[in-house]
């Protein structure tokens, strides 16, 4: 089995894109605090403190640390189409490993790390990475549950067109002073925000 020590150093031997990541990862591999705190994974999307560490030729930055982030799925209309985005927002965000090794020892919870290869994943890193705590891990799951959200997400669109058009619906019933109108609108207007998932 691959320890948490041993895949440091592992990676310390290779070329690195951030020259002071070397020291960083020294550090890491010394400190019992730190690497208790460490869990490897293959990706950081939905995670709060994250670490990525980049060998030279990787296509991702050569090192990144993200305290307290947050990570959401947006959706947008564009040429009638539904896109989806993701923004990812963090308390603080870190480019310099010096800087780095002093605020690890501030945090505290867990610290998911990221090591990014220049080529394939190597069978070492395979070993000691751990399954996401977060996203489905087999993609059968995920392509459903991707499914499922873009379903959801269609209905919320729709859902909010109509609460526009049945908004105006009702102003126009208003101004013309057409009760039986304004009732029937307002009624569709009621059930149309108790399906919603958002907040006004």
């Amino acid at each position: 089995m691959v320890t948490k020590q041993q895949a440091i150093l592992q990676f310390s031997r290779s070329p690195l894109k951030h020259p002071h990541s070397k020291f960083l990862l020294q550090a890491l591999g010394e400190s019992r605090q730190l690497l208790n705190r460490l869990t490897f994974v293959r990706n950081r999307d939905f995670l709060p403190h994250t670490m990525l560490i980049s060998e030279l030729g990787s296509p991702r930055v050569g090192f990144e640390l993200e305290l307290g982030a947050r990570q959401r799925e947006e959706v947008s209309i564009v040429n009638g189409q539904l896109v989806r985005h993701t923004r990812r927002e963090c308390v603080r965000r870190i480019h310099e490993p010096l800087d780095a090794i002093e605020v690890l020892h501030e945090v505290s919870g867990q610290l998911y790390v990221v090591f990014s290869f220049c080529g394939p994943i190597p069978s070492w890193y395979e070993r000691v990475a751990e399954p996401h705590p977060v996203m489905p891990t087999h993609p059968p799951e995920r392509e459903i549950l991707e499914r499922v959200l873009a379903e959801i997400l269609r209905d919320q669109v729709d859902l909010a067109v109509l609460a526009i058009f049945t908004r105006e619906a009702i102003d126009r019933a208003l101004d013309e002073r057409d009760i039986s109108a304004f009732r029937k609108h307002a009624a569709v207007y009621r059930e149309v925000m108790q399906r919603r998932l958002w907040e006004p």
